[in-house]
């Protein structure tokens, strides 16, 4: 068994990982998702700034069974299917955040939660 990450910008995913430490197999999501983190990071002028890392969150780990590996891959296609252009854009216009569905990682359902540092 290994714990599944997701790595959030606000309530845009970016990575994957599953298991920690050196042994943890990450995945990296598409270019698209890089690129609508940048652009929203952009508009609200914290690109280098303490204010783009700290939107930077982790959903709760949530315990799978298989090869790490696989559900790396597994999971990154998931959420690469699940957002596609049209909900990238929706979440760019609305400065990075989910709004009335939740976020994908929030067991609460609530984006504005965030993972204590």
């Amino acid at each position: 068994m290994a714990d599944l990450t997701i790595v959030f910008w606000r309530d845009i995913p970016a990575q994957i990982i599953v298991g920690r430490g050196r042994r943890a197999e990450k995945r990296v999501l598409p270019e698209r998702f890089e690129q609508a983190i940048d652009r929203c990071a952009m508009a609200m002028g914290a690109k280098d700034s303490d204010a783009y890392l700290a939107e930077w969150r982790r959903s709760p780990p949530q315990t799978v069974e298989g090869d790490p590996a696989a559900m790396a891959d597994a999971e990154a296609q998931r959420i690469a299917a699940d957002y596609d252009d049209a909900r990238l854009k929706a979440l760019i216009a609305a400065s990075g955040w989910e709004r009335d569905t939740g976020a994908l990682g929030d067991d609460d359902g609530n984006s504005a939660v965030r993972e204590a540092d």
